[in-house]
């Protein structure tokens, strides 16, 4: 019989957790490519996490936490842009890796500047 603890250890699958660590390592199929003919992102729960998958313009695909790293803007309502998904608040643009990629105020006030690099959301990589 198992105790509570590994009983624990084996059922939960959340972020930090020692089974949601050994998961995160394998693929899961986490929506239709037809789910998303007509929409640009779309809310997935998975292994205790909310998440965001989006497709952008070039149809590539990403699959990033929920909120903007800057002020926590909720990414379902995320413009795609060629490559990447670009947050409707303030306008950074992220990868599929979840890098910041642009950062428009910050890029015209001070061209020399790459706080952008230090920028990045949790991301998993996407196979169709």
């Amino acid at each position: 019989m198992l105790t509570q603890e590994a009983n624990d250890r084996y059922t939960r699958v959340g972020p930090g957790t020692p089974m949601g660590e050994l998961m995160r390592r394998y693929w899961h199929p986490v929506a239709a490519v037809s789910q998303m003919n007509d929409k640009w992102t779309m809310k997935v729960r998975l292994l205790g996490e909310d998440l965001i998958l989006y497709k952008d313009r070039s149809g590539s695909y990403g699959l990033i936490e929920p909120h903007c790293a800057h002020r926590r803007m909720n990414m379902i309502y995320g413009i795609p842009e060629q490559e990447g998904i670009r947050c409707p608040y303030h306008g950074w643009l992220y990868d599929q890796t979840g890098q910041c990629t642009e950062q428009p105020y910050e890029e015209t006030e001070d061209p020399e500047a790459r706080f952008k690099d230090k920028i990045q959301m949790k991301a998993y990589p996407v196979e169709v």
